[in-house]
């Protein structure tokens, strides 16, 4: 988020020191006294980029609970600093574009599509400015006419907190997220930068879904590390990240995930964001192994569809070991944790007096899901082990651990003066989760993503 190498973004710690045409905490806390913003103008009657444009005061946040269905509201924030401009190069004389002009102006064009009651469309510049879909659209497809001199990430954040957070809303910022502190000594700082930004109001349900996507990139580039060089003319050899940050309230951003997000292929990570758990069943006519079967009481009348969590073991040993498949259903999840790799680093069982241990993860295949067995049912399956068992009835928890994926420290740099050759990379994009992370964990630590009782007992 930059446009000159003396403007970019500031820690929140030096935000007093920003030039005039800057936006601090104090101008957003002027704009939230007046009255939410006006609905939106026709496209024919909003100014043109090239004319003024009047900043929105924030509306205020209804006292109302979240509620199911559709959502209402979803305000959508794109970055037009200068450090934009090589994802949305003015159209030249082949038309070209790049990708991410094709995958920006399909999501806005699905966004303007969607159930929600109400959708909002702004660029980030000095500050949000309001615009309609079709002169986003436009601007996404035709290039940045004005780039923003500066902006500034843990300020864009506490402005979207503070002033566009609401029950049933989602706020989706499109950037680079490229943070530049002003001085090298501000860099272990910034995560703390976006702690305090995100935290400053203490939104006890505040949830943040990062997905990350890569782009040709044709125009200047601004290291935010400046050891080498201040700007990289005829940009770049290689692809560029970029980001869709989803924020709001945990309920409503696993809804509109849901709706929107999962057709976005591309790296995601998820804090804050509370799942349902999964339907989920023993299955004992699947790959089963040993002497065991249900011990629910009413396991014998084999409802349809019924669910099943208890197994009883007749008997068990190193050489005669018991193994049995728990079948899950994660369609409703995210598809980070749905991945089978992810799947089997972070799904965990906690057992007690018993050696019960996960053999293998596996995903439905057109076998499991033409059978016409209870498998057909479920989208994953779990197999455990089990070669030693306790006197008496015990709980396993099946348990996914929510854990930062790979990717994150792939992307990361800590130099990106030479990005051609580092490849598609952020300059101190960790430190920018951490600050994330931070205000989405809880005094217990990190919850895991879901956990699935069961039951091991000697049979009766």
């Amino acid at each position: 988020m930059h446009l000159t190498s003396s403007f970019r973004l500031f820690p929140a710690l030096a935000l007093g020191l920003l030039l005039a045409g800057c936006y601090s905490r104090s101008d957003m806390k002027g704009e939230t006294s007046a009255a939410a913003p006006p609905a939106e103008t026709p496209a024919a009657e909003v100014p043109k980029e090239t004319a003024a444009a009047a900043a929105v005061e924030p509306p205020a946040a209804p006292a109302i609970p979240p509620a199911a269905g559709p959502l209402a509201q979803v305000n959508v924030f794109l970055e037009v600093s200068g450090s934009m401009e090589g994802f949305m190069p003015k159209t030249g004389a082949d038309a070209s574009n790049t990708r991410f002009q094709q995958h920006v102006a399909q999501f806005l064009s699905e966004v303007n599509r969607s159930s929600a009651a109400r959708k909002t469309y702004f660029r980030i510049k000095e500050k949000p400015y309001r615009d309609s879909y079709q002169l986003l659209s436009q601007t996404v497809r035709g290039g940045i006419q004005q780039p923003a001199s500066s902006t500034n990430i843990p300020t864009v954040l506490d402005t979207l907190v503070s002033g566009y957070y609401a029950p049933n809303t989602v706020n989706v910022l499109i950037s680079d997220f490229i943070y530049s502190p002003k001085n090298a000594g501000a860099i272990p700082y910034i995560s703390t930068d976006v702690t305090d930004a995100l935290n400053r109001t203490q939104r006890a349900d505040l949830a943040v879904s990062v997905y990350g996507y890569t782009s040709d990139f044709r125009g200047a580039f601004y290291p935010a590390l400046k050891t080498a060089v201040k700007k990289i003319n005829s940009c770049c050899d290689t692809a560029i990240p970029y980001y869709f940050w989803v924020i709001g309230p945990a309920d409503a951003v696993r809804r509109f995930d849901a709706a929107l997000m999962e057709r976005q292929p591309g790296q995601q990570a998820h804090f804050g964001v509370k799942y349902p758990v999964p339907a989920s069943s023993l299955l004992n006519r699947f790959q089963n192994v040993g002497a065991w079967y249900y011990g629910e009481k009413d396991a014998s009348k084999r409802a349809a569809g019924a669910a099943y969590h208890t197994v009883a073991i007749s008997s068990v040993s190193t050489k005669e070991p018991v193994e049995f498949v728990v079948g899950l259903d994660l369609k409703t999840l995210p598809g980070l944790y749905r991945d089978v790799n992810y799947l089997k680093t972070n799904l965990k069982l906690r057992a007690q007096d018993t050696d019960a241990k996960i053999s293998s993860v596996f995903a439905a295949n057109d076998q499991t899901k033409n059978s016409s067995g209870a498998e057909n049912q479920y989208t994953h399956f779990v197999k455990v082990r089990v070669t030693k068992l306790g006197k008496a009835a015990r709980p396993l928890q099946l348990m996914l651990n929510d854990q930062r994926p790979a990717w994150i420290s792939q992307w990361t740099t800590k130099n990106d003066s030479n990005i051609n050759q580092a490849g598609a990379k952020t300059f101190a994009l960790s430190s920018l989760v951490d600050g994330v992370a931070a205000v989405t964990t809880t005094e217990q630590g990190q919850q895991p993503v879901f956990v699935v009782p069961l039951i091991l007992q000697p049979a009766d």
